[in-house]
């Protein structure tokens, strides 16, 4: 072959290596490698929500590629939507940012909630740590044992969020539950901290963040859980009513139903929306991971928690079928919701 041909093939594939190494970076196999990943949280340090923030943050660096560091910011602010809102229009939309939200999430925004600004079905849902079935329980001092009770004593509610306003107005509703709504506490923590120093009778949150956040609750019987809001009565709480049992009409119950639904999303993860398919999968694919390393599985299990993990497409199913509800039922949610009292 010529020199001057063989010159040429040289350049040509000099051009081409150096194409493709341009091509190799732009799509690195290790795009966290040296950034930080943020895990927002939309309520205050402390209650169940921030401890599953904290432990997913812990491990789900290690499975992404390039072992980014992970850090956790609490957003609160609006019950919960200023950060929903943050995530889905001003957070990166590169992997490096996701959050913790409340579980209503989706049923916040069918609901109208004023601020909200998201579409709970266009967030890329990661993956759930564990479905979390809220119930509403008062202190053991307070002369309410069952949901008749709650028709008959003015019971004081601590709310640290519009979840559990919803939960207190569906009780108004179905039954004519007399609660007076105590408003502005941060975290569930804050909640049950009232609770123990008598400044309200009842909160709302899990037997899960019970559990985790004050164990000895639960050994000396401070708390007589009155309702839970679930499709179905849990194991552990097989002797309280649902929410959906208390329904007179078929249509009340297709509307508890509505709202019950969210203990199946319970502690999520969640990533904004118009993220890259790849880094999406990236995402998913860590959240799997962890959840199967021994080391995750270890702390689940020295902390007592809950653990039933569901995939980031499970998620999003989930919240794609609460968010396309029937234009009737979503004016009968709404139509309840305006009813909140203070």
């Amino acid at each position: 072959m010529p020199r001057t041909a063989t010159s040429a093939c040289i350049a040509i594939v000099a051009v081409l290596l150096l194409a493709f190494a341009g091509v190799s970076s732009a799509q690195s196999p290790e795009p966290f490698r040296g950034k930080t990943v943020t895990v927002y949280v939309g309520v205050a340090p402390g209650g169940g929500y921030d401890f599953y923030a904290r432990l997913i943050a812990r491990h789900i660096g290690r499975h992404l590629p390039g072992n980014p560091t992970v850090v956790v910011a609490n957003m609160p602010g609006a019950q919960g939507v200023t950060c929903a809102n943050y995530l889905f229009n001003v957070a990166p939309k590169d992997g490096s940012a996701m959050a913790v939200l409340f579980q209503s999430v989706a049923q916040d925004q069918v609901a109208g909630i004023p601020g909200v600004q998201y579409d709970a079905s266009q967030f890329n849902w990661i993956g759930r740590v564990s479905p979390n079935v809220e119930m509403l329980y008062v202190w053991h001092e307070v002369p309410v044992k069952t949901v008749d009770d709650l028709t008959r004593h003015e019971t004081i509610l601590a709310v640290p969020g519009t979840p559990v306003v919803i939960f207190a107005e569906l009780l108004r509703a179905t039954v004519g539950a007399r609660i007076k709504l105590i408003k502005g506490y941060p975290s569930t923590r804050d909640a049950h901290l009232a609770m123990q120093r008598g400044e309200v009778e009842a909160a709302v949150s899990s037997m899960n963040t019970i559990r985790t956040l004050f164990p000895d609750w639960v050994e000396n019987r401070w708390f007589n859980a009155i309702v839970q809001n679930a499709l179905e009565r849990q194991a552990d709480l097989a002797n309280v009513p649902t929410t959906v049992e208390l329904g007179k009409t078929e249509q009340d119950r297709q509307l508890l139903a509505f709202f019950a639904a969210s203990s199946a999303i319970g502690r999520f993860i969640l990533a904004p929306p118009g993220l890259p398919a790849d880094r999406v999968e990236m995402l998913r694919a860590a959240f799997d991971a962890m959840v199967k390393d021994e080391q995750f599985l270890a702390e689940v299990r020295q902390s007592r928690v809950e653990f039933g993990p569901l995939s980031g497409a499970e998620l999003q199913k989930i919240a794609q079928r609460i968010v396309s509800i029937d234009p009737a039922q979503r004016e009968r949610v709404r139509a309840l919701l305006s009813r909140v009292g203070n």
